[in-house]
């Protein structure tokens, strides 16, 4: 392993992360068994991502499976990470994968479309990016009664065999942390929120606002909806910026709200730090350039790469712990070029 997967892997043990067995036993889920849909039940068993393989070990399918990837939306850089990792793992494996994703990350009602579509195409195994924890309930619900595997990656915990993401709390307790560390004298913060109803937002707002709360160097002064929008987050920024002329720095729930975030600081003339979450190239770049201080990145190609590794080893009756953990990496400019390569793309060979 490469010093950079160590400095992940350090990160993600610092959570309290154990590795353990899976969801089922392999004799309940070897291919044309059962399975159990329990991932996302509170305190479940966890893995590191970094670990997975080694853990899954040898994996060669007994035969082409067929795996149908149901993300958010492509439109966002994030889930093209996601994606790019579904492929690159089909094509070590051998395997097909079908990726499909609705139009917005707020067309619930046709991604659940999709999904049933490619349910009724009965695949061998599932993976899922729901909009929300209830859009995709009857798909969900068919997927199990084929008695087939669920990947549920990334962001709305539903019952799956395994989830594959990060702790989104720690997202924002590493933004806090960073701004602490920033702001050693201390000063004023803010965040943007993303999607009301997101388990991603709830989740890292609620780390964010832990986080500041133990430095007591910071104070949280607005706390306001970005809606996972650039140019909502952007109109947000502004009116933070001019109700807070003391403000130190802001941390948004994702990077395109960051990036609008950002707009905003250098439209102002003032030095606010900007914090984002996943490390999406356009904010790779903002990292590089400075117009932001950070992002907390999972990773998304592993994730994407991770989950179909999954479907397959469960496929194949491999154990599987039910949450497989994504990193919550935080990315400076100190540490951005071991981790992303030069167009802001996710170093796809960090833990060979």
């Amino acid at each position: 392993m490469r010093k950079t997967a160590a400095i992940a892997l350090a990160s993600i043990l610092a959570l309290g992360v154990s590795a353990c067995s899976s969801a089922t036993s392999a004799e309940e889920s070897g291919a044309g068994g059962s399975y159990t849909y329990t991932s996302d039940q509170e305190g479940v068993k966890s893995l590191d991502g970094v670990a997975l393989a080694s853990t899954i070990g040898e994996l060669k399918p007994a035969k082409k499976y067929r795996v149908a990837v149901i993300l958010k939306a492509l439109t966002n850089q994030y889930w093209q990470g996601i994606q790019k990792g579904a492929k690159a793992a089909a094509d070590k494996y051998g395997v097909e994968v079908t990726i499909q994703a609705a139009s917005s990350e707020k067309a619930q009602t046709e991604q659940l479309t999709i999904a049933q579509t490619l349910v009724g195409q009965k695949f061998d195994a599932y993976v899922v990016a729901p909009e929300s924890t209830s859009n995709l309930n009857p798909a969900l619900n068919q997927m199990r009664s084929q008695q087939a595997p669920v990947v549920n990656v990334d962001d709305a915990r539903v019952p799956a065999t395994v989830f594959i993401g990060p702790n989104h709390e720690e997202n924002g307790i590493q933004a806090a942390d960073e701004l602490a560390k920033l702001f050693p004298d201390g000063g004023e913060v803010a965040q943007v929120e993303g999607q009301s109803g997101s388990s991603a937002a709830i989740l890292r707002i609620k780390g964010f606002k832990e986080g500041v709360a133990k430095h007591s160097n910071l104070k949280l002064v607005a706390s306001v909806p970005g809606n996972w929008d650039a140019n909502a987050s952007y109109a947000a920024a502004q009116q933070i910026i001019r109700q807070n002329p003391n403000l130190k720095g802001i941390y948004a729930n994702n990077d395109t709200m960051a990036i609008g975030v950002a707009k905003a600081v250098q439209e102002s003339g003032k030095k606010v730090a900007v914090i984002g979450t996943d490390g999406v190239p356009e904010a790779i770049s903002g990292v590089r350039n400075e117009s932001m201080a950070a992002t907390v990145s999972p990773l998304p190609y592993y994730e994407g790469f991770w989950a179909v590794e999954s479907a397959i080893g469960l496929l194949e009756g491999k154990e599987i712990a039910p949450w497989v953990v994504a990193p919550a990496q935080l990315i400076t400019k100190e540490n951005v070029d071991q981790f992303y390569d030069t167009e802001g793309q996710v170093i796809t060979d960090l833990y060979k």
